[in-house]
């Protein structure tokens, strides 16, 4: 089985087509794993990601016979740079998993694990994986105790008991009343009642989202969600309705959200997003929110209620109400599936092959930035150094190890990595200067010298760079020709200290012996 890793937006639009037929061939996949939901999520998280894709053999004609999308990232902890392997859909689905032709999957993955057994990372986070017990089986085969830790994720909220590895489903019939003579018959005539009661009356309705009324509706429902649940969730919330909206709002421009809202008059109470899967018929119930100081009937059920028979009537077959065992789920005539969650671990706890993945690198130089403008300079050197093993000339790097160590008074080993980014970006200003100062600290005046001069000739109107010159010629002994950098540094760049300076700069036997020490 061969195995490619597919990344970026164009290649993975090129795969729609091969990436549907899988999809529809394969009875375990579901919204999150759709080429239109997973599309427009990984168009906006953060971060690296890649997508396993297989086929028979290395061949150009051959489709592809499963997909199995993945995400990066990286923690600075332990004195060393830990990568994680995430699911693709984490923090955004409710399931994660792999996509895969039924007939292909003892082969594809093994050559799964396999590749990702290949990879440099310490943890590996198979989260909310929705998967049959057969394929999750050959796939945490591949990571034998010997090798790797496993351990359970627990899913229980303490708080309320809730079991989010439990995900209670109803299956639909072909028509409302089949549908409702399944319920007890308390659910059976509330819901009647209370569907009644909203489409017979003036005081209450329910509107369905559109793309006019979409961004109002949106704002009502995370707006509700944002009351509920803040206190609970704290300073997380905020970044969770960014993403809750942004994923929300993609969905539904692709078709892919069906949002109605709940009014008692003119006022919202109300509403209830799910996603919709015209591709194996499915509606996912995703978020809801309600008006805590409403007293009239119970928006919640109604909106479920309401939401089952519009797909009912649409030729719908499951009403998936995701991730929690909340007991009122179960009224609406639902079973339940179990989703896995566990981390695999390096028995060393380091990363496999002792080095990052080098995808990780933007990720691990903003967080290493981060923690050096914090004060965290430890960490932030782990961060630099291993972004180094494994592109030794990377620019932004070096200067800012560079800086790090010139800081804590290290000036000859500051010294090797501007000297180095001065190949690495010869035509930048800053490297030479950075270079210059550092030679200077080190007491090395003639060659910090050198530096300045090659900082002025890419930056001729800099004042740092004459009074550098001048800073160097005063430990040099070189008193005569001081006044000239002194009063160039402080006059404009057109003055005639400057141009004086320059005519200096250029005498054939200056420039030449400039020319060399550079080289040398």
């Amino acid at each position: 089985m061969h195995i490619d890793i597919i990344e970026g937006l164009p290649s993975l639009a090129k795969l729609e087509d091969n990436w549907n037929a899988v999809y529809d061939a394969d009875d375990e996949a579901q919204i999150f794993l759709s080429w239109k939901w997973l599309s427009g999520w990984l168009s906006c998280i953060p971060g690296p990601w890649f997508i396993l894709a297989a086929k028979e053999r290395d061949a150009a004609d051959l489709p592809y016979v499963a997909f199995f999308p993945l995400r990066l990232q990286t923690t600075i902890e332990k004195s060393d740079v830990l990568g994680n392997i995430r699911m693709a859909g984490n923090f955004g689905a409710d399931y994660t998993g792999i996509v895969c032709r039924p007939e292909a999957e003892h082969k594809v993955i093994p050559a799964f694990a396999r590749t990702i057994r290949q990879m440099n990372w310490a943890r590996l986070h198979l989260d909310n994986v929705r998967i049959s017990e057969r394929r999750w089986r050959l796939l945490t085969a591949c990571f034998p105790k010997a090798s790797f830790h496993s351990t359970k994720v627990d899913k229980i909220i303490k708080v309320d008991g809730v079991d989010n590895s439990l995900c209670p489903y109803a299956t639909l019939p072909k028509d409302w009343n089949s549908y409702l003579d399944a319920l007890s018959t308390n659910t059976r005539q509330k819901i009647r009642r209370l569907l009644k009661q909203v489409e017979a009356s003036s005081e209450y309705r329910i509107t369905v989202a559109t793309p006019d009324t979409f961004d109002r509706d949106l704002k009502t429902l995370l707006g509700f969600w944002d009351t509920k649940w803040r206190a609970r969730k704290g300073d997380r919330m905020d970044s969770l309705i960014r993403s809750n909206g942004t994923m929300l709002t993609r969905s539904f421009h692709s078709g892919l959200v069906y949002l109605p809202t709940f009014w008692h008059g003119d006022r919202p109470v109300a509403a209830l997003a799910t996603l919709v899967e015209p591709r194996k018929r499915t509606f996912s119930f995703y978020m809801t929110g309600r008006d805590e100081t409403f007293e009239g009937p119970p928006a919640g059920m109604i909106l479920h209620a309401y939401s089952i028979r519009h797909a009912i009537e649409h030729g719908f077959v499951e009403y998936d109400f995701l991730r929690g065992n909340e007991p009122y789920k179960y009224s609406f005539g639902c079973k339940e599936r179990k989703i896995h969650s566990i981390v695999v671990e390096t028995r060393s706890g380091r990363n496999l092959g002792g080095r990052i993945d080098v995808r990780c690198i933007p990720d691990l130089l903003q967080q290493a930035t981060e923690l050096h403008r914090k004060g965290q300079s430890a960490d932030a050197e782990m961060g630099y150094r291993r972004i180094l093993d494994v592109q030794p000339r990377h620019a932004d790097a070096l200067h800012r190890l560079g800086q790090l160590l010139a800081a804590k008074t290290d000036f000859a080993a500051a010294k090797r990595l501007f000297r180095t980014l001065t190949t690495v970006r010869p035509d930048a200003a800053k490297a030479w200067q950075c270079l210059g100062q550092v030679c200077e600290s080190l007491g090395q005046h003639e060659e910090a010298l050198r530096q300045y001069l090659e900082f002025m000739r890419l930056q001729p109107d800099s004042p740092d760079g004459f009074v550098a010159v001048a800073r160097c010629m005063v430990k040099l002994g070189r008193m005569a020709e001081i006044n000239a950098a002194l009063l160039a540094a402080i006059e404009p760049a057109s003055g005639p200290s400057v141009r004086k300076w320059r005519d200096w700069r250029s005498i054939p036997d200056r420039q030449g012996a400039h020319e060399n020490s550079i080289s040398a």
